[in-house]
């Protein structure tokens, strides 16, 4: 097995022309394959010779070669027994209340991370266990009481979840199911599934846990697959050291890493992240003016979501539309608060309900789905409508009888009607099909009717259309993910049926699965997170957010500072049998960061601001000294030629006016 440290040229110099898939390439994020790909088009490289997949894959193929099979519980179905397993049998999980105190119900989602984060560290193997307590006991008092109630709460955990669910715990578990097979069978299962594979790449990693560096060895050890992981600038030699099992320099003692460049680096600042926002956008605006396309041009953030409100007025001063590639926040959304409010009044038609439980759907833009192209009701009308049907709560029959007797404008009766009408057709204890028969048609209508009128009133930026775009396909793909759920916890008997437990699923799925980083407009400038620029480059790049305290972020980790800092050095037998996060060090921070600069082929610009929200100094990151320029050094812009930039003027500072010809300057 063979680390590369940044250096993606490598992997893709095994791409060819093949009638045999010689080469797994494996990537944590299905952006980072998509990235990959994307270098291999552009220089017409053929890639037959390569396989991308995803290591549950992998898993679940080696263990069907060995005539065995697992699936795995995912986040929400752990969490849902968790809530079970703490309401019935609350002394199981006493170790982790010196930690969380005795309302255990309360730090579900934490008590599961806990969970997650000892499984990276030991894989939850017996002897690695014995190590890590042994590593505990060196630490001071205080941290080994904490590290130990966390450790004991985590494989009481684990053990309770094995213990009721004929499925595997975690994917984790799946890989170490097909470790053991692979180990079992001296490779045969491995080498069945994948008999063209002569190497097994696993790219773009940031941190290896116990589980998956087991599956590796296993692979190096039992078959004739080369093994070549493909780390990343600042965890990778950390990662390479803990691999061979020596000691490794902690990141705080090491010299800043270099980050070498061939293109030209200007810095530019502005006073506030608005201000910030707006400079990179008027950039962007200036530089497809003159002619670049706005495909060579890239926006990387940070975080993207943090910049997406000023980008996006920005863009809209500008009228320069952008592409964020950020997780969606479905739950946001006009149709996600339309599936939410049909829920809750299909669930409370059974007694009861108030007028707010029956306008909402209606406020939110439901078509009836067998109904007539609707027009727009306007908002006051609806408002006045509620007013005069009263506060009193009321039967679906009782509202039907009460809508008649009011006077209201016939449009708004007609659709207060037509909902009543369609709401009392649905069945009152609905099956999993029903979750697919109700929700199909309602989206249906909604994209046929409903989304036309958004593009009609919306602005030159496409946004509101393109976010309730994003919406629908998203809610679409989960209406199966929801209706497959159910009917699981149905069968195991984890709920029960009502349109209440289907609006608890839709917004538990939502949340833990927001979507890919994706966007439905292509033809503008992409702006994406510094994690999903890894192994992409783009002519020109704009990097948002050197600033101190935002990148790098502080680290975090669920188990005490000490106790993470001893785990990451690895200066101790037990600690280098030891797998720690490299998340827990700012390490993985600089990650984002060398894949962000080097992204460019052309010219790179860094923009940072100097005042935080709050009003106080915000610092140049100190990670904007680790570019090294092969030619010359960064040069920084004035602010008197940040001014005219964003001036009506728009004058292209100098370092950047010669990417124009004089005519356009």
């Amino acid at each position: 097995m063979t680390v590369h440290v940044d250096d993606v040229d490598e992997l893709l110099g095994y791409a060819a022309r093949s009638t045999h898939r010689t080469d797994l390439v494996v990537t944590p994020e299905q952006l980072h394959a998509r990235n990959l790909k994307r270098r291999l088009s552009a220089t017409s490289r053929p890639r037959s010779s390569l396989q991308f997949c995803d290591l549950s894959s992998v898993a679940s193929d080696v263990l069907t070669e060995a005539g065995d099979s697992a699936t795995a519980l995912d986040r929400i179905d752990r969490i849902r027994t968790l809530e079970t397993l703490l309401d019935e049998r609350p002394d199981e999980f006493r170790h982790f209340e010196p930690l969380f105190g005795t309302r255990l119900s309360a730090h579900v989602s934490t008590i599961e991370s806990a969970r997650a984060t000892v499984d990276a560290v030991t894989g939850y193997d017996p002897g690695r266990l014995d190590a890590l307590d042994e590593l505990v006991e060196t630490t001071p008092p205080v941290s080994r009481r904490d590290a130990r109630s966390l450790v004991e709460g985590a494989v009481a955990t684990e053990r309770l979840l094995a213990s009721t669910t004929d499925a595997a715990v975690s994917d984790d578990a799946v890989l170490r199911a097909a470790t053991t097979s692979i180990r079992e069978t001296s490779g045969v299962a491995f080498e069945a599934a994948y008999p063209e594979a002569e190497r097994l790449h696993l790219a773009g990693v940031s941190s290896v846990a116990a589980t998956l560096r087991d599956f590796l060895l296993a692979v190096t050890e039992e078959t004739a697959v080369d093994v070549r992981l493909f780390a990343r600038a600042g965890t990778g030699p950390g990662i390479a050291g803990r691999l061979q099992e020596r000691a490794v320099t902690p990141w705080h003692d090491r010299a800043l890493p270099s980050v070498s460049l061939d293109v030209p680096v200007t810095e530019m600042v502005a006073t506030t992240r608005e201000q910030e926002a707006r400079l990179a956008v008027a950039l962007v605006t200036r530089l497809a003016d003159s002619g670049i396309s706005l495909s060579d041009i890239l926006v990387v953030a940070r975080d993207a979501d943090g910049y997406e409100r000023a980008l996006c007025r920005a863009a809209r001063q500008y009228r320069q539309p952008l592409s964020l590639w950020t997780q969606l926040s479905v739950t946001e959304t006009r149709p996600y608060t339309l599936v939410e409010s049909v829920c809750r009044l299909l669930d409370a038609r059974d007694g009861p309900f108030p007028v707010e439980t029956l306008c909402r759907p209606l406020f939110a833009e439901w078509a009836d789905p067998d109904g007539e192209t609707p027009s727009a009701l306007p908002r006051r009308a609806l408002d006045d409508a509620r007013d005069r049907l009263g506060r009193q709560t009321r039967s679906l029959s009782e509202w039907r009888t009460r809508v008649a007797e009011t006077t209201l404008p016939e449009q708004v009766e007609r659709w207060l009607q037509s909902l009543l009408s369609w709401a009392a057709a649905q069945p009152l204890a609905p099956e999993p099909t029903d979750v697919r028969e109700t929700f199909t048609p309602l989206l249906d209508a909604y994209r046929e009717l409903v989304l036309p009128t958004h593009r009609e009133r919306d602005d030159e930026s496409l946004a509101e259309t393109t976010e309730s775009a994003r919406a629908l396909v998203r809610l679409e793909r989960l209406v199966d993910d929801v209706a497959a759920k159910y009917e699981a916890w149905l069968d195991r008997g984890q709920t029960d049926r009502t349109w209440e437990a289907v609006q608890y699923l839709f917004e538990t799925i939502a949340t833990v699965k927001p979507g890919r980083r994706e966007h439905a407009n292509a033809g503008v400038v992409d702006v994406v997170d510094a994690t999903d620029a890894w192994a992409r480059t783009e002519p020109y790049v704009v990097v948002l957010g050197l600033v101190d305290g935002v990148w790098p972020l502080p680290p975090e980790g669920l188990f005490p500072v000490e106790v993470r800092d001893t785990l990451l050095g690895g200066s101790t037998t037990a600690a280098r049998r030891l797998a720690p996060r490299e998340g827990w060090t700012v390490a993985r921070e600089f990650d984002h960061f060398a894949d962000a600069v080097s992204t460019a082929t052309d010219h790179l610009v860094c923009t940072r601001h100097e005042q935080s929200a709050d009003g106080s100094n915000a610092y140049r990151s100190p990670f904007f000294d680790a570019i090294e320029v092969t030619r010359g050094a960064p040069t920084r812009v004035g602010q008197a030629a940040t001014t005219r930039l964003l001036s009506h003027e728009r004058t292209l500072p100098d370092p950047l006016a010669g990417l124009v010809g004089r005519e356009s300057r």
